[in-house]
């Protein structure tokens, strides 16, 4: 796609390969903090040390190792921050548990998201070592193109639950769950 013979191993000394693992390295726990891929979310209950908080907060939970990003808080708290990036302060004192965003193994990347990411990392490769400017155009047309039908395909792991009650929508959904809600 770039003008370049095609990469057959990793291990060529190759400037070309190279970038492109710089660049892998890079790119994937950036791409992965940007959206909220369900291959790449995981629940787990954070551990609380045993430090002295700062005022005003009252506790310090360690984040999960491989932490990227946040989505959500078990109980549904509001009160807390996140400091160093490895640790969260909160007035909460009890069980906490986090949703957030990892970094999974290669080898559990979905083909959605791995033929997206080739068109990141192509696109990210395209200006400095393409042999004609217009391959980047074309390329970042395409990395869009398959960002939107990534994101598509992952919305489809995560059902949507609308937040008021509108009768259309809570009868939407059948077999075991009534209504739009995971209440019974």
């Amino acid at each position: 796609q770039l003008g370049h013979d095609p990469v057959i191993s990793l291990d060529d000394g190759d400037p070309l390969v190279q970038a492109a693992l710089y660049c892998y390295d890079m790119k994937l726990p950036s791409i992965l903090s940007q959206g909220n891929w369900r291959f790449a979310t995981q629940i787990q209950e954070l551990v609380l040390t045993n430090e002295v908080a700062p005022n005003p907060w009252k506790s310090i939970y360690l984040l999960p190792a491989g932490f990227l990003k946040t989505l959500r808080l078990y109980p549904n708290i509001y009160d807390w921050d996140i400091y160093k990036n490895e640790r969260i302060y909160t007035y909460y004192t009890s069980n906490l548990w986090m949703e957030y965003v990892f970094q999974p193994d290669v080898s559990q990347l979905p083909a959605h998201f791995v033929d997206y990411f080739v068109y990141e990392i192509a696109a990210y490769l395209a200006l400095s070592n393409a042999q004609n400017t217009s391959f980047f155009q074309v390329l970042e047309q395409k990395r869009i193109s398959m960002q939107a039908m990534c994101h598509a395909i992952e919305t489809q792991n995560r059902p949507q639950f609308s937040q008021i009650s509108f009768p259309v929508l809570d009868n939407r959904y059948v077999g075991g769950i009534i209504g739009n809600s995971i209440n019974m």
